[in-house]
Parts: structure tokens; sequence; C-alpha cells
């Protein structure tokens, strides 16, 4: 809890505009924000370049300090800080890479191939991204719209359950099911 506590005055600093606060969230966050980007692209099958962490970074803190800081306003210090960053960090990550990605229905494609980073890949990369998108396509439907959307939409487990008609509970030990045919269809 002690780290807790200093991340709640860390935010509490930032809130009251204390001098340092702000560079001091940045420097001690910045790493995770860019691996954070970077995990999410790799997850999604996507490119990243420098190019994207550095957007996608400038998004993270352009959400942070909207509307005078109402997303620190809403860190409770429940967590830590880190882990609640990381939650904006995967949302506002997967929405960019999304732009760039399409899943279920239609062509089922993980890579959009009008995207840049789908022009620049690899021909592993495109091999690759192929061979996910057929096996996602070979999952049932309530698995193959569980991966989608929480993967690639970044909806939490009481979205998708709400979405899917289901128990919240059920979301977790489906989403690993749905995984593990996944995995055996990729090995």
């Amino acid at each position: 809890m002690a780290s807790n506590s200093a991340d709640k005055n860390l935010v509490e600093g930032c809130l009251d505009r204390f001098p340092g606060a702000w560079n001091q969230l940045v420097d001690e966050n910045i790493q995770l924000i860019f691996h954070g980007i970077y995990q999410v692209g790799f997850r999604m099958g996507c490119q990243v370049t420098s190019e994207d962490v550095e957007d996608i970074t400038s998004e993270v803190f352009v959400e942070i300090l909207k509307d005078d800081f109402a997303f620190l306003r809403g860190y409770r210090g429940e967590s830590k800080l880190s882990t609640y960053l990381c939650t904006l960090v995967h949302r506002k990550a997967v929405q960019e890479f999304n732009k760039r990605v399409r899943y279920l229905n239609g062509n089922n494609g993980i890579v959009d191939s009008d995207s840049d980073s789908y022009s620049q890949g690899s021909t592993s990369d495109v091999v690759e991204n192929n061979i996910l998108r057929e096996a996602i396509s070979r999952l049932a439907m309530p698995e193959r719209a569980m991966i989608g959307m929480f993967y690639f939409e970044g909806r939490s487990y009481k979205e998708i359950s709400e979405s899917l008609g289901l128990a919240i509970n059920s979301i977790g030990p489906m989403l690993g099911r749905a995984r593990l045919k996944l995995k055996g269809l990729l090995a």
C-alpha cells in the first residue's frame, strides 16, 4: 500500500500543479507507456514504428491532461498508478492499431492491407498475420467475438458480458479457453 499512497501523492501533486510533479509522473512512467504500446501492437500483429510510439504516447498524455486532468482525478489509489495508466495506454494503443486491423465478419483480417504498416511489413509478417487470421476465423463465433472484443477493441469483461449476454464471471475462463484453442490451432 505504501506505493499506492506515494502514487496518490504524486497524482495530487499533479492536480495541484506542484512544481516537478508532472515531470516526475512522466519520468516514472514513460518506459511503461512505450512498452505497453509495443505490447499491444505485437499482440495485434502490427509492425510498430517509433513514429507509432510517439503518436500514441502523445495521445496518452493528451488524454491525461484533457478536461483539467480528469483522468488523474479518477485515480482512487486502489491500484498502483502504473496499473491505472496501463489501462489508458492499452485503450489508446488498441484504438490506434485497430484503425489498421479488421477482424470477425467481413474479411476476418488481422492486418489492414491499406495501412502503411502492412506495406512496410516483411513477408514473414504477412504470412504470420494470414496464419493468425485463418486461426481466428476457425474459432466458434462466441470465442472469435471475445478475442476480437478483448484484444482488438480493448473492451472490458463487463462490456463483453453485456454484448454477448453472458455472466461477467464467465468471460475470463471463456477467454482463457479461446486462447488455448487459438494456441492449438497455431501449433
